[in-house]
């Protein structure tokens, strides 16, 4: 699995996380976007780029908070 592909799977499972347990923080959320920012970081500019553009895809109610995701 690549960095970009496990940063996708963890940004779909952060929305999942966040769809079952609405309006709050959890450890599970907190986990989730600790290895976000791990896996971020390891992600090469062009990764970057083309997953903000997909992150401005997705529906609005599966996206997480955009304070939540590394910028």
């Amino acid at each position: 699995m690549t960095v970009f592909d496990r940063y996708r799977t963890l940004l779909h499972k952060l929305a999942l996380v966040r769809a079952r347990a609405p309006g709050g923080e959890s450890p599970e959320v907190d986990a989730l976007l600790d290895t976000m920012d791990e896996v971020w970081d390891a992600m090469s500019a062009g990764e970057r780029a083309a997953m903000e553009r997909e992150r401005e895809r997705l529906p609005h109610a599966l996206a997480p908070n955009a304070h939540a995701l590394p910028a």
